[in-house]
């Protein structure tokens, strides 16, 4: 059959909704010409006009290689944008947006791009699609929050405002808003009747949720955060994040067990990690005499969390006969050289693929399991090691001075909103320390989300040197005090012994506990903490105070 008279049938197979005998008739076709871009593109257009869109992303991907073809570049990009292949996707919708400014495609580049944490071109697509579709809600409703990401506050609540305005029973309008006077103003109470608002208009488990941890940052209204818990637990029992909150709640108040119980037991955000994690089975749940075993521990949540839980690996060994241990790549190196003296210890690149094990555990379960509690947390003194060679290098590079040497970090790569705000800081906080004669200013920091600490000339930028944490820990040896707020760098000084500010907002993440000072943690490291109603530049105030009377 020729290859045009099949196109053809399959098209009229299709017509008459026999799929089956159209989606045979493709894949015959394509196995006599594979390269054929027509049969491709009719067989990928196949799959995306009856949803299977995995497919058509595969073959209309093949065909666009071969062809190039401008009318692929919409059915790719959305295959891709409904596979949740954000990122890929952004390049088709650029080149479409171009020419076709609709509000559907506005909706998806936006989507694309906050997805993909490109916040600065959401920003300006949903400004410009606001401008073009002042009217419609959706577009409106994201500015509040990619504003607040942004940092620009004051401008996030003028947009809030003008939701609200325009739909008073919106409830992103009334969420965007009570984030603002949480964090901006610092006004609980305000924001409360925010999120009490939100209840009204019917997101009631958003609601519950923003109220349980406005009511846990004050001592004196921690009983209300737990009622909307478990309200939250009894109405809402599948609500993204409830079990680490409840997890939060009663870690941050050192209770181990209580805490504990419900941090094991963590969800999971999309099908394929829960299916990947039931092939971790049998997991460990301290058991003892398992010295003839060997255990696979998976390094989860973010490198900071990895670092700061390294340090168990030890005691694990002692109950077992041989330690598998999987962590992401940017730390591999730094572990291995840690540890290079334990010859039963394998460190894994993170990766889908499950070693040869008789138990899995979690890194971040260690002391749970163990049973070693917050009044017996290990190697607080330091635990990792860098090679002095590398150590050398970085000091002949970048650290020939006299002066006081002093490394900075303001931005975490944080997920949440919340988190975003309180551990996402303005540069230009720094600005006295950097500009002062008396200290050497480098900065730690990765690919900042904001570009302004590059008119900071005497700032050193190290980040752009760092090709793994090996590299990081390196530098941070050079110095003689970093300042940070919660992010890996935090706890990679802290575990190298490196003297360390860490800077911490008045309601901070759990492992911080109620410390205003130090931490049982890492020996090293002294907190700076916000006050409930004191703004950052009060804080750098009392760092600037320290450094001046202690270095």
């Amino acid at each position: 059959m020729e290859i045009v008279e099949g196109i053809k049938l399959a098209l009229e197979y299709t017509k008459n909704n026999e799929y089956k005998k159209a989606e045979n008739l493709y894949l015959e076709l394509l196995a006599k010409s594979p390269k054929n871009d027509s049969v491709l593109s009719f067989l990928g257009l196949f799959y995306y006009n009856i949803k299977k869109y995995n497919k058509a992303e595969k073959y209309l991907d093949d065909a666009y290689n071969i062809s190039k073809s401008d009318t692929l570049v919409f059915y790719l990009g959305m295959s891709k944008y409904y596979i949740g292949k954000y990122q890929t996707a952004i390049p088709y919708f650029e080149k479409l947006i171009k020419d076709n400014k609709s509000l559907d495609l506005y909706k998806c580049i936006i989507k694309c791009y906050t997805n993909s944490k490109y916040y600065e071109p959401a920003l300006q697509y949903s400004m410009d699609a606001h401008e073009k579709y002042p009217f419609d809600v959706e577009i409106l409703e994201q500015i509040p929050f990619l504003l607040i990401k942004r940092g620009e506050f004051k401008k996030s609540e003028e947009f809030s405002l003008k939701l609200l305005k325009m739909d008073s029973k919106n409830s992103s309008g009334w969420h965007a808003l009570g984030l603002l006077n949480e964090v901006l103003y610092h006004n609980e109470q305000k924001a409360r009747e925010c999120y009490t608002n939100m209840i009204k208009c019917g997101d009631k488990s958003n609601g519950y949720l923003d109220l349980a941890i406005s009511y846990s940052k004050d001592s004196l209204t921690r009983k209300k955060a737990y009622y909307y818990l478990k309200k939250l637990e009894k109405s809402y029992p599948n609500t993204k994040g409830l079990n680490f909150l409840m997890a939060s709640y009663y870690l941050s108040r050192r209770q181990f067990k209580k805490g504990y119980k419900y941090y094991v037991m963590r969800e999971f955000n999309t099908k394929e990690n829960y299916d990947w994690y039931r092939q971790l089975y049998p997991f460990w749940l301290g058991e003892t005499n398992l010295e003839k075993d060997v255990l696979f521990v998976y390094g989860d949540q973010g490198i900071g969390d990895q670092i700061q839980y390294i340090r168990y690996l030890p005691y694990l060994l002692k109950r077992f006969k041989n330690l598998k241990v999987m962590v992401d790549k940017p730390i591999i190196e730094l572990f291995k050289y840690s540890y290079r003296n334990q010859s039963n210890i394998d460190f894994l690149i993170d990766a889908k693929e499950i070693p040869k094990r008789d138990k899995s555990t979690f890194l971040s379960f260690s002391p749970y399991y163990l049973g070693m509690r917050f009044n017996n947390i290990p190697s607080s003194s330091g635990y990792l090691d860098v090679p002095l060679d590398k150590i050398e290098s970085y000091k002949k590079k970048y650290f020939n001075t006299v002066k006081t040497k002093i490394g900075i970090c303001w931005e975490a790569g944080a997920t949440g909103l919340r988190e975003q705000i309180h551990r996402v800081l303005n540069v230009e906080l720094f600005e006295d320390i950097i500009n002062s004669d008396n200290y050497s200013l480098y900065s730690f920091q990765v690919e900042p989300s904001l570009k302004n600490y590059k008119k900071y000339l005497n700032l050193i930028d190290l980040g752009l040197t760092f090709k793994d944490f090996l590299d990081t820990a390196a530098a941070l040896k050079n110095l003689d005090i970093m300042i940070t707020v919660d992010t890996s760098v935090a706890h990679l000084a802290g575990a190298l012994g490196v003297k360390t500010i860490l800077i911490l907002p008045y309601c901070p993440d759990w492992r911080w506990f109620d410390n205003d000072k130090k931490t049982e943690w890492y020996d090293s490291v002294i907190i700076f903490k916000q006050q409930s109603n004191e703004l950052w530049e009060s804080v750098f105030d009392r760092i600037k105070t320290y450094l001046d009377n202690s270095i």
